[in-house]
């Protein structure tokens, strides 16, 4: 049970306009929080300072903003992490932790400080910043997680029909399909064939890119994973069957092919068939 939890993918930091909501948001609530309630005597620790109070406390939500910014927006670019699951989400916070609590360290610290009395002062920080941090991070993740659920099959079912465009892993256009000719995306490893209709047949093409990527890019169209090796138009989508396999799915315009569901998207396209049964009747 704890595993399947820790394998479900994780997209509520996939777009960046997202990220920039957990960043601003949370740079917010320490600057307000920090001025407003003074948490653990902080008022105390800078008596003997010149520079005013209220802006000592403000940098800590300005500093932890431009930590939160390196670590969401420049070093998830460059290490190219497009998607993740939930185990990874806890590790990638217990290291944002482990910057900002090093970052005000070096800052605010007693870096003169060695052995014991180094370690009680590291932990310290570490402690206070997580105590503080960690309401607005959850916060945002929960008004996240209750806004794109709310949007997610309304938006998609009722998605027009567009372009789609799949890029290559060099991010230049490989192939533009019509989203109504569009059938499904299967994992070729290095590769994506992406499966489509032309002239009534069903053709095949080989993009040199992966699902990961894709579940990215095509985030706005109702093309969604339903296994590690599928994306599939759920426009497309005839019938669900049950067997002792699982949830497979059968299409429109292509019935001898079946996609398989695996466990972790099972609950969504459960959701999603429902959903679209309601809207036929």
């Amino acid at each position: 049970m704890i595993v399947d939890f820790l394998k479900q993918p994780f997209h509520l930091l996939d777009r960046k306009r997202s990220r920039w909501l957990l960043i601003i948001v949370t740079g917010i609530y320490v600057i307000l929080f920090m001025n407003l309630y003074l948490p653990f005597n902080v008022d105390r620790w800078y008596q003997n300072e010149t520079i005013p109070l209220f802006i000592i406390l403000s940098s800590f939500g300005l500093i932890g903003m431009a930590v939160l910014m390196a670590s969401q927006l420049v070093i998830r670019e460059i290490l190219k992490i497009r998607a993740v699951k939930m185990y990874g989400i806890m590790l990638w916070f217990l290291v944002e932790l482990a910057l900002l609590t090093v970052t005000m360290f070096f800052i605010y610290g007693s870096t003169g400080l060695q052995g014991q009395d180094l370690v009680n002062e590291v932990f310290l920080a570490f402690k206070y910043t997580a105590l503080v941090i960690i309401i607005p991070y959850a916060g945002v993740l929960f008004y996240l997680h209750t806004a794109q659920k709310g949007e997610n099959i309304d938006t998609l079912l009722n998605a027009s029909n567009h372009l789609v465009n799949i890029l290559d892993e060099n991010s230049e256009l490989h192939i533009a399909i019509d989203l109504d000719q569009l059938l499904y995306i299967k994992s070729a490893d290095n590769y994506v064939a992406v499966y489509f209709i032309k002239d009534g047949k069903v053709r095949k093409e080989l993009v040199r890119t992966t699902l990961k990527r894709l579940e990215t890019e095509l985030d706005e169209f109702p093309i969604r994973r339903c296994h590690r090796s599928y994306m599939v138009n759920i426009n497309k989508i005839s019938v669900s069957m049950k067997s002792n396999q699982g949830l497979s799915l059968a299409l429109k315009d292509y019935p001898d092919e079946t996609i398989p569901v695996s466990k972790n998207y099972k609950v969504f396209f459960t959701q999603l068939i429902k959903q679209k049964e309601t809207l036929n009747n």
